[in-house]
């Protein structure tokens, strides 16, 4: 049951951290659009690996942390705020890919 709870706070934290990231980055200082013409610049070779390498450190975090936290609730908090940080940083963001959908642009 606990890892249910994980999973479904992990993903609810993703929607909200995404959201909020993609408001971040369209007001005036956009925070994360030099990060984002990093990584665009960058070969796809290079972004694969780079992406495989962040999945991985954050299947160590998932692993290490229920030794330093019982709540399962803030460890989904936690995974759902790196996924979307990780998301926006790659142009990855579910909320820009939803309104680009809903409004026709392709």
């Amino acid at each position: 049951m606990s890892f249910i709870i994980f999973v479904i706070w992990a993903y609810l934290s993703t929607l909200l951290f995404s959201f909020l990231f993609y408001k971040l980055n369209h007001i005036k200082p956009q925070l994360f659009q030099r990060v984002q013409i990093k990584v665009n610049n960058l070969s796809e070779k290079k972004k694969r690996r780079l992406g495989i390498i962040a999945n991985i450190l954050f299947l160590i975090i998932i692993f290490i942390l229920p030794i330093f936290n019982d709540s399962d609730i803030i460890a989904g908090l936690i995974i759902g705020f790196l996924f979307s940080f990780k998301d926006i940083c790659f142009n990855n963001n579910v909320i820009e890919y939803a309104l680009k959908d809903h409004n026709g642009i392709k």
